[in-house]
C-alpha cells in the first residue's frame, strides 16, 4: 500500500475488506457515476474560524449583502426576458432573491481575511470594519460620497448596517472611485472576497445556489460522468509519492524502505535548530540524502528528474498535496483552496496586484493553461548582452530547450478553438492584426476549460505527469507532499569557494508541529519567485538582491458580451483555455511589449475580478457569464517590485506598475476592445473600477471612439483597475556579480556553496511570454551544475 492523496492506493487495484478509506463514501459500486468527484476533495473545508468582534462581523455581513443584495427579478410577469438555454424565469427570480448572507458565507469571508492578509494589513481592515460599526465612523468613511448618515433620532449618526440598502450601495460606489487609494483598495478586496466566497460555495449535491440561473454546469462533464472504477487506476507517481501528513509515524519506515538514511539525530542540525527557536521533540525526523529540492513545479520537477537519472538520492518537498487526474473535481472551491497559494487570492500588500500561484504537486504546471513558448531570441540576446550570461546563446541552453520541448510533448495543433479563442482570431483577422495559434503541452483534442483547477483528463503534461514521474521511476526519488520548508541550514565554510556552505533544510509536516530535518549535500530551492526569497531571507542570507527585481507580467482583461443568437456559439468556460494570441501593436517585437491572450473565468473568479456598479449590475453580469468572452493583456514589464519578509518572517510583496508598462497595458486594452467590437460583441468593458459597460449595439463609430478615449484617460494604476499576475519572475535573478544578482550563472547563491535556486525567480528580466519552458530549460542547465557540484563533493571525501 502506498500513501497517496486522501486515500489508500492498492497495487492490485482492489479494496481490502473493511478498508476505511472509501468505506463510507464509495462503497464498492464501481459502475455508478460519481456525481461530486473525488470524495476526499469534496470534503474540502474552507476556513471558518476567525477573531472578528461582533461589531466587525456585523459590518462585514452588511458589506457582503450590499455587494450581493436580495432584489426583485429584472422582469415583470409576462414580460419577455433573455434567458440562457435550459434556464427558466423562476431560476432567475430565485437568483435575484439571493443575498450573500443567505449562503452562510460570512464566517468564511472573515476567516479568509485573516488567511490572506499580513497582521499589519489585517489590522487596518479590521479597524475600518470597527469604524463602520459606529455612527461617527460611518460618517467619516462616507465623507464626500454623498451619503447622509445623520438621523434626527438618537444616536443621531447611523452605523453602516443601519443605512438603507440604497445608501450602503452608494457608499461602496463612492469607495470604488475615491481619491483615497486605501478606500479603493478596500473596495476591491471586499468585492473580490464576497464574489469568490459566494459563487464558489457548494452544497451537499455539489451545486451552487446561483449556477442554474446563470447557465453554468458546475464541474467538467467528464468528471460528472466519471465512474468509480476510474479511482482504482494507478496514479502516475505511484508509491513514489508520500503524503507526509497521512504517513504520520510510518514516515521513517517508508523513507527507510526507499533507501534513504533515517537517523536518530543530526547534532549539527540540533545546534542550528535552536538558533531558529526550535525546541527538540521526540516526533522530529532526521534523514540524509544527496539532494533535497524544495518545490515540485517547473524548476523542481526538472531538477528531480535529471539528478535522479544520474543516480543521486533525491527528496522533493512540496508544501501542497498531490492530485492525480482522477482526484480532480474541477470545482472552483476545492480547486482554489487545495491547489493555489492562499486560495488563489493573495496579493501585493496594497491590494494592487493579485498574485496567482500554484500550491500542489506539480506547482504552477498543474493549474496553468498549457501555453508553451521557447525563450524568445531577443530576450536571450538581452540576457547575454546586458547581463553577461553567455549561457543563453550557448549550445547547452539550446539543447535544454529541445529536451524540455520533447518531454512536454509540445505541439502546435488545435482541433477546435473555444468561443473566446475564436473571438480573438476572428476579430484580429477583420482588423488586420497579427494573430496566431499557440503551441501547447497537450494533445490537439485537449478541450478542457477547467484546467485551472487541475486537468481531470491527465492530458496536460504537468511535471506531475512528466518529470516527476521520470524521477520516481528511477527508484532514486521520493516526492514528499504536505511539507512546508522553514529554513535552509548553512554554516561557515573555511577554505571553501564561498563564505557559507549549505547543509539541507528543516520543514514542518502539514500545519502541525512535527518536523523533518533533511541533511543534503546539495540544496535546491524551487518555491517560485514569491516564496523562494522569503525562505532564503528567513534562513539568514543577506544578499540585497534576494527579493528585488520581482517581475509579474501585469495583466488585465477586457470583455465582450455575445448574446446566444450571436456567433460564435459555445460557452465562455468551455474548450481550450488559451489557444490563440496577438501581439500588442504599440511596441516592436524586440521591445518590452505585451501579448493578447484569452483566459477563462468561472463564476467565482468572474465575480471577484469583474467590476461592480451596483447589486443589480453585479447580478446582470453573472447572467451574461456564459456568453462573456475575455481577452487578457499580458505585459512584459520593465518595472519591478519586491518579495521580502516582515519582522515575523512572513512574505510581503510590493509592486507599482511603471509609466512605460502602464502605457503598454492601456494600448493592449484598446486593441482588445477593438477586436471584441469587430468580432460582434454587443457590449464591451474593462476591469477599470468605474465599471462602465459600453453598449456597442446601436452605437455610432464616433461614439465607440469616444468610449475608447474614456478608457485611455482613466488611470491604469492598480488602485483603479483589477491587475493580476500568473507569472512571477526575477526575484532572485541570475547574474555575474553579487552586486547586481542573487545567484551566479550556475544557479548557485553567491553566499552559500551548495545552495541552488531553480525556478522563475532566477530569470534576469521578465520573459514577455508564458515562462514555463524557459524556467524548465534553465533548471535543466542548473541541474548539470548541481551534478557537477555533487561529483566534486564526492571526490573531496
Amino acid at each position: 500500500m502506498a500513501i497517496g492523496n486522501g486515500q489508500a492506493e492498492f497495487e492490485n487495484g482492489t479494496q481490502p475488506e473493511g478498508s476505511p478509506d472509501f468505506q463510507d463514501d464509495v462503497k464498492c459500486d464501481r459502475n455508478k457515476p460519481v456525481v461530486h468527484g473525488h470524495p476526499a476533495l469534496l470534503r474540502w473545508t474552507p476556513p471558518r474560524n476567525h477573531n472578528l468582534s461582533p461589531t466587525q462581523f456585523e459590518s462585514l455581513k452588511s458589506i457582503a449583502d450590499t455587494f450581493v443584495p436580495s432584489l426583485p427579478p429584472p422582469f415583470k410577469a409576462g414580460e419577455e426576458f433573455e434567458l440562457m438555454p435550459g434556464v427558466t424565469a423562476e431560476d432567475v427570480a430565485r437568483f435575484y432573491k439571493l443575498k450573500a448572507s443567505d449562503e452562510d458565507i460570512i464566517n468564511v469571508m472573515a476567516a479568509i481575511l485573516e488567511v490572506l492578509m499580513r497582521p499589519p494589513v489585517l489590522k487596518s481592515v479590521l479597524a475600518v470594519l470597527q469604524l463602520l460599526g459606529t455612527g461617527w465612523g460611518t460618517a467619516l468613511l462616507a465623507c464626500g460620497g454623498g451619503v447622509n448618515t445623520v438621523s434626527l433620532k438618537y444616536p443621531f449618526f447611523r452605523k453602516f448596517a443601519n443605512l438603507t440598502p440604497e445608501e450602503r450601495e452608494k457608499m461602496l460606489q463612492g469607495w470604488s472611485t475615491s481619491l483615497l487609494s486605501p478606500l479603493r483598495r478596500l473596495f476591491k478586496s471586499m468585492k473580490s472576497i464576497t464574489g469568490y466566497t459566494l459563487y464558489s460555495k457548494i452544497n451537499d449535491e455539489g451545486e451552487n445556489a446561483a449556477w442554474k440561473a446563470i447557465g453554468y454546469t458546475g464541474m467538467d462533464p467528464t468528471v460528472r460522468s466519471r465512474s468509480k472504477e476510474e479511482y482504482w487506476k494507478p496514479r502516475p507517481l505511484g508509491d513514489g509519492h508520500v503524503d507526509a501528513k497521512e504517513a504520520g509515524v510510518r514516515l521513517k519506515a517508508i523513507l527507510g524502505a526507499k533507501g534513504f538514511s533515517v537517523l536518530d539525530e543530526i547534532k549539527s542540525f540540533r545546534v542550528q535548530s535552536r538558533k531558529w527557536g526550535y525546541s527538540e521533540s521526540s516526533s522530529d525526523i532526521y534523514m540524509e540524502c544527496d539532494v533535497v529540492i524544495v518545490g515540485s513545479g517547473s524548476g523542481g520537477g526538472v531538477m528531480a528528474a535529471v539528478l535522479a537519472k544520474q543516480g543521486f538520492k533525491v527528496l522533493v518537498l512540496e508544501k501542497g498535496q498531490y492530485f492525480a487526474a482522477q482526484d480532480i473535481t474541477s470545482l472552483e472551491g476545492p480547486g482554489m483552496v487545495n491547489m493555489y497559494e492562499k486560495m488563489g487570492a493573495q496579493s501585493t500588500d496594497d491590494g494592487g496586484v493579485s498574485l496567482i500561484a500554484g500550491k500542489t504537486v506539480g506547482g504552477g504546471t498543474a493549474v496553468n493553461w498549457c501555453v508553451s513558448f521557447k525563450t524568445p531570441e531577443h530576450v536571450r540576446n538581452e540576457w547575454v548582452n546586458d547581463h553577461g550570461l553567455d549561457l543563453f546563446t550557448s549550445a547547452q541552453y539550446e539543447q535544454a530547450m529541445q529536451a524540455v520541448w520533447k518531454r512536454l510533448a509540445v505541439q502546435p495543433e488545435v482541433d477546435k478553438h473555444s468561443l473566446q479563442n475564436t473571438v480573438l482570431l476572428e476579430g484580429c483577422k477583420k482588423l488586420g492584426y497579427e494573430c496566431g495559434t499557440l503551441q501547447r503541452n497537450c494533445s490537439p483534442g485537449h478541450y478542457c476549460g477547467w484546467c485551472s483547477y487541475g486537468c481531470p483528463t491527465g492530458k496536460k503534461q504537468s511535471t506531475a505527469e512528466t518529470w516527476l514521474v521520470d524521477a520516481v521511476n528511477t527508484g532514486n526519488a521520493v516526492i514528499l507532499s504536505n511539507c512546508h520548508a522553514k529554513h535552509v541550514f548553512h554554516d561557515a565554510n573555511p577554505g571553501g569557494k564561498k563564505a557559507r556552505k549549505g547543509h539541507g533544510v528543516v520543514a514542518t509536516i502539514g500545519e502541525g508541529s512535527t518536523r523533518i530535518f533533511v541533511k543534503a549535500n546539495a540544496t535546491v530551492i524551487a518555491c517560485g519567485a514569491l516564496l523562494t526569497p522569503p525562505l532564503l531571507l528567513r534562513s539568514g542570507l543577506k544578499n540585497p538582491n534576494i527579493g528585488k527585481y520581482l517581475r509579474v507580467h501585469p495583466a488585465t482583461t477586457c470583455f465582450g458580451y455575445f448574446p446566444e443568437e450571436v456567433e460564435p456559439k459555445g460557452k465562455s468556460y468551455e474548450g481550450g483555455i488559451m489557444t490563440t494570441y496577438s501581439p500588442v501593436t504599440l511596441r516592436k517585437p524586440t521591445e518590452y511589449g505585451g501579448l493578447l491572450e484569452t483566459g477563462v473565468f468561472h463564476p467565482a473568479v468572474f465575480a471577484a475580478f469583474h467590476p461592480w456598479q451596483s447589486g443589480a449590475d453585479g447580478k446582470e453580469r453573472l447572467l451574461h457569464h456564459a456568453r462573456t468572452s475575455h481577452i487578457t493583456v499580458v505585459t512584459r514589464d520593465k518595472g519591478f517590485g519586491t518579495a521580502k519578509i516582515d519582522n515575523d518572517g512572513l512574505p510581503m510583496y510590493s509592486y507599482k506598475i511603471s509609466p512605460y508598462d502602464e502605457q503598454t497595458l492601456i494600448a493592449g486594452m484598446i486593441q482588445s476592445l477593438r477586436i471584441l467590437v469587430a468580432a460582434g460583441a454587443v457590449e464591451i468593458g474593462t476591469q477599470q473600477l468605474d465599471g462602465e459597460r459600453f453598449k456597442v449595439k446601436g452605437a455610432t463609430p464616433a461614439q465607440i471612439e469616444e468610449y475608447l478615449d474614456r478608457v485611455k484617460r482613466r488611470r491604469a494604476r492598480q488602485s483603479s483597475i483589477q491587475i493580476a499576475s500568473a507569472h512571477q519572475l526575477g526575484s532572485c535573478r541570475m547574474g555575474t556579480s553579487p552586486r547586481t544578482s542573487a545567484v551566479d550563472a550556475r544557479g548557485e547563491t553567491w553566499e552559500a556553496e551548495g545552495v541552488f535556486v531553480a525556478d522563475g525567480s532566477v530569470l534576469p528580466t521578465s520573459s514577455g511570454v508564458n515562462p514555463m519552458v524557459t524556467i524548465q530549460s534553465i533548471a535543466y542547465c542548473t541541474a548539470d551544475s548541481v551534478a557537477h557540484f555533487l561529483h566534486g563533493a564526492s571526490s573531496a571525501k
